[in-house]
């Protein structure tokens, strides 16, 4: 059993794909070792995983501000360590990292999106993430890849040491969605009955491509729209107006549904009764909402870019995110070609048993005995 410290400051409200790793990484790593975690006050009360291995280091809320949490994790935090810890792990090391690292530290990188996708973020984030990040992280001792793709372009952008990432893919929970009873039917939530093709993610314009799903879906035969509404589910983030502008302006905006976010009891109806998931995103780092998907039985389509054809291989039918058309022909291949659907859906229950969080945990742990055992 090893004492470890982590920092869950990038929790995001409990509603990012962060979030969801911090809380699955969190909730396995505490299952054979004790954990310190320093988290915000206000998200104490939210945080689902609690047991007697894990303790709370809270914080003032206002490390939530981004400019306060990073200064404070790379000028203050450093010199609060004490020497009583095994490990420190960093969650999201694309976000926060540390001036210098007192002991062993690993950390995890989600993605380098901001390389893939032009105007993602303001010119200070996009500093801070080109030019700050790089030189902090090649000070650690080793950095999680969650995807090939992701490592790939540490390398290339960062220049990385290859020896010093190590690839551990995200984790799918089979059991995620049955914790708690839902609160909400999907018709209370979506309010109506008939046939959906579904996305989710946030919305955030451009990365994640919401443009160009709904001009797709507006290209779809009149019959099929009559058929199938659009659900595009997810918290509202950087410039979601303009989406939501252009979906309000939509000849078929009665048929383009925003529900927000929704709480992790209430997803698992939202994807098993959708007859379709789409996921047109630009970049991802991994793509959990893509594994979600094929775990729940319903056939996939995909944008074609970053490591989504790497977890999705031939269980996913894959498109051009940049070329509404591509988007349009793949959706209608799959609403009109039953045997095709099955054959998905077939495939995509075998990928999913590839993905596992315990594994993922188990491999942060290997790292740090492997490198012990060579030092």
């Amino acid at each position: 059993m090893y004492k470890i410290l982590v920092s869950c400051l990038s929790y995001d409200n409990g509603q990012s794909g962060i979030s969801d790793y911090i809380n699955h990484t969190i909730e396995e790593l505490s299952k054979y070792h004790l954990l310190d975690v320093i988290i915000l006050k206000k998200d104490v009360s939210i945080f689902p995983v609690k047991n007697k291995n894990l303790n709370f280091i809270e914080v003032s809320d206002k490390l939530a501000r981004p400019l306060f949490s990073m200064l404070w994790h790379l000028f203050i935090l450093p010199f609060k360590i004490k020497k009583v810890y095994d490990l420190i792990f960093l969650p999201a090391g694309n976000r926060r990292l540390l001036c210098h690292y007192p002991i062993f530290t690993i950390t995890t990188f989600h993605d380098l999106s901001q390389f893939h996708i032009e105007q993602k973020y303001d010119r200070f984030r996009m500093f801070y993430i080109q030019r700050l990040i790089p030189f902090f992280l090649k000070k650690v001792h080793i950095a999680v890849a969650v995807s090939k793709a992701t490592k790939d372009d540490m390398i290339k952008f960062y220049k990385m040491d290859e020896k010093k990432i190590k690839v551990a893919y995200n984790g799918y929970d089979k059991e995620r969605f049955n914790t708690k009873p839902a609160t909400k039917t999907t018709r209370e939530i979506l309010g109506f009955d008939k046939k959906y093709i579904l996305y989710v993610a946030r919305i955030e314009h451009p990365g994640k491509n919401h443009m160009n799903l709904i001009k797709a879906y507006e290209m779809l035969p009149e019959e099929n729209k009559e058929e199938y509404n659009l659900v595009c589910a997810g918290g509202f983030k950087e410039r979601s107006e303009e989406v939501l502008i252009y979906a309000r302006n939509s000849k078929d905006h009665s048929r383009l549904i925003f529900p927000g976010f929704i709480p992790d009891e209430d997803m698992s109806d939202l994807y098993k009764k959708a007859s379709l998931f789409a996921m047109p995103s630009l970049y991802e780092g991994f793509g959990i909402p893509l594994v979600e998907a094929m775990a729940c039985n319903i056939p996939v389509i995909s944008s074609d870019r970053g490591p989504l054809p790497e977890v999705g291989e031939d269980a996913v039918l894959f498109f051009n995110p940049d070329k509404p058309e591509d988007i349009k022909d793949k959706i209608v291949l799959i609403i009109t070609n039953e045997k095709l659907k099955e054959e998905l859906t077939r495939k995509g229950l075998e990928q999913v048993k590839k993905f596992n969080w315990k594994k993922h945990a188990d491999k942060i742990i290997n790292i740090f005995e492997e490198y012990h055992e060579k030092h």
